[in-house]
């Protein structure tokens, strides 16, 4: 009968947690982030169908290869539609189940059941795991962890004489990359297992066991790549190491005092050794790292746990800039790595436990305390994601000085017709410092109320600032669009299909205008090379569909139109141009 409830206790204790903590997600929304482009206005994972799945095999996010993920928001959509509580509940699933496969590992590596089921639960409710969880394009993270876990945990079985679940380790991690990329830190790992905590000596058997492991993340490092190449900017490695200090520490800095949680956490400015805010992590994490290697023998336990949360952590590292924007940290990227911390905390306090002759660790006062505390805090933070207001706002409130959040915060505004509301936000902006984006967002605030002039001024004023940038070129073009001025439009338009090819609604718009000049071959090579850039545009199918109908190519229009159908049901130029479809057949 103990056993029995001690078993519940690590299968369902977890799911528990993990529904107070975070079950606010189930009436929530698709976030206004990643989550219509992934989900709602991904063709791709309406069902599991030959079709789709071959292009979930062959596409990118567009940055990852993630095929399982998709395959996963595939079934999601099976079973409820784009209803988004099914879609929440299989990320509270999966974090539940990521939650007692920690649990299991840190018993596997400690054999210490109560403080590994503490901190299988302290995974459950931390609030640093909220954007994993909250978030459905999160599950990329908890897919992978998933597959990494079990990865681990099949391994150490395989070590212990069970050789005939060595093939199941290898299908594990096979699944964790196919999740995402994030996985080819694996055979690092296993081998810091074998190294440290099972102090096998370095012979021929132990680098035969990781060549299987090391061949597969070389394959998905290499298919990471064509991803990445095109949404990372160019950094000098001194600024990466920099900013990768800066990270580290401050997720350490989340996981112990979990507080001030953001959407994003924006760095603007240079990035040098002679900044404290860069120079201070660095030198924490090298004295760290030495005092590790000193207890190298009589602790391995103490490497291992800062190994496993660097070596997790580490392919995060190159991603804190991309486009023109600077991130120090985004939250799920710490969802793997802090199970590095959790073996070092559980370990610790077996220690302590032992050398002070302390009670048998176990369920108790401080822990009951501590869940609760952590619960709390996962509860306040899940509350953020209610809405993109609040997410925005509550991003804005903790850094002020986010482009981003200020910048999403007052399109918001502009769409809901607030613009004086919008270009308060962004004269605020300005005491931090100029920015382009602020320049185009306050254009499009001047363009909406119809004074040309002056949006005119601050699109210029963008386009001086990085000439280089396709984003503030387009907006002129758009502009000139609005008043008339099809030909500085088309030029300009052409020039941001120049400077960026995957620009889709600008080729989009560039071909609207080829038509108009009677150029229809041109403008039907825009709206291919749109689509393919991106087969799930509304815009790109809606515009190849018309032109085609015009043309009188009605079969191709029409499969063009249903896709755009599918996309926007209820579009009044969908149903107008389908009607003309029907009319002509009858």
């Amino acid at each position: 009968m103990g056993r029995a409830v001690s078993t519940l206790s690590w299968l369902l204790g977890p799911l528990l947690l993990v529904l107070i903590a975070f079950g606010r997600s189930l009436s929530q929304g698709f976030a206004p982030i990643d989550d219509s482009l992934l989900i709602v206005e991904n063709l791709a994972i309406r069902g599991v169908t030959l079709e789709n799945l071959r292009t979930i095999l062959t596409t990118f996010d567009p940055e990852l290869y993630i095929p399982l993920v998709f395959a996963s928001f595939q079934l999601d959509y099976t079973l409820g539609g784009l209803n988004p509580w099914i879609f929440h509940l299989t990320n509270i699933l999966l974090h539940a189940v990521n939650a007692a496969l920690v649990a299991w590992l840190l018993l596997l590596l400690t054999q210490k059941r109560g403080l590994s089921l503490l901190g299988g639960f302290i995974f459950a409710v931390h609030p640093l795991h909220t954007e994993a969880v909250v978030w459905i394009a999160g599950r990329k993270d908890l897919l992978s962890t998933l597959f990494y876990l079990l990865t681990c945990s099949t391994y150490i079985h395989y070590r212990s004489g069970k050789r005939a679940v060595y093939a199941a380790s290898l299908l594990c991690a096979f699944l964790a990359l196919l999740s995402k990329a994030m996985a080819v830190t694996l055979p690092a790992v296993l081998l810091l297992y074998d190294v440290l905590i099972e102090k096998r000596p370095l012979d021929r058997r132990l680098i035969l066991d990781k060549i299987p492991y090391v061949l597969l993340s070389i394959l998905f490092m290499g298919i990471a790549t064509f991803g990445k190449e095109r949404v990372i900017a160019s950094s000098s490695l001194l600024e990466t190491i920099l900013m990768a200090g800066k990270s580290t520490i401050f997720y350490v800095q989340q996981f112990f005092v979990p507080l001030r949680f953001s959407l994003y956490y924006p760095h603007r400015g240079v990035i040098a050794l002679s900044d404290p805010q860069f120079l201070i992590p660095l030198v924490l994490i090298l004295c760290t790292i030495a005092i590790a290697l000193r207890f190298i023998r009589r602790a391995s336990w103490l490497p291992f746990g800062l190994a496993f949360y660097l070596i997790t952590l580490s392919p995060t590292f190159p991603n804190f800039h991309k486009g023109a924007a600077m991130f120090f940290a985004v939250d799920r990227y710490a969802y793997l790595p802090s199970i590095g911390i959790l073996f070092l905390l559980v370990t610790a306090l077996a220690k302590f436990s032992e050398k002070f002759r302390a009670a048998k660790p176990g369920p108790h006062l401080a822990s009951v305390l501590l869940l609760v505390l952590l619960t709390v805090f996962s509860l306040r933070q899940s509350r953020v994601w209610d809405s993109a207001e609040s997410l925005f706002s509550h991003a804005l409130t903790l850094y002020p000085e986010s482009i981003n959040a200020r910048v999403d915060l007052a399109r918001l505004y502009r769409e809901q017709g607030k613009e004086e509301e919008a270009f308060t936000l962004l004269k605020e902006g300005l005491r931090y410092g100029d920015d382009l984006y602020l320049r185009i967002a306050a254009g499009a605030v001047y363009a909406k109320i119809g004074q040309i002039a002056d949006a005119r001024e601050q699109f210029e004023r963008a386009r001086e600032m990085d000439p280089r940038n396709p984003d503030p070129v387009f907006a002129l073009g758009s502009l000139y669009e609005q008043i008339g001025e099809e030909g500085r439009a088309r030029a300009l338009f052409e020039e941001a299909v120049q400077l960026d090819p995957s620009f889709v609604i600008a080729r989009v718009r560039l071909g609207k205008l080829y038509e108009d000049e009677k150029r229809p071959a041109e403008a039907e090579e825009q709206y291919r090379a749109a689509l393919d850039w991106n087969p799930n545009s509304f815009d790109a199918h809606l515009a190849h569909g018309s032109l085609l109908l015009r043309i009188g190519n009605f079969e191709d229009a029409e499969q063009h139109l249903r896709k755009a159908e599918a996309l926007r049901a209820y579009d009044h130029d969908v149903q107008s141009f389908l009607e003309k479809i029907r009319s002509t057949r009858m």
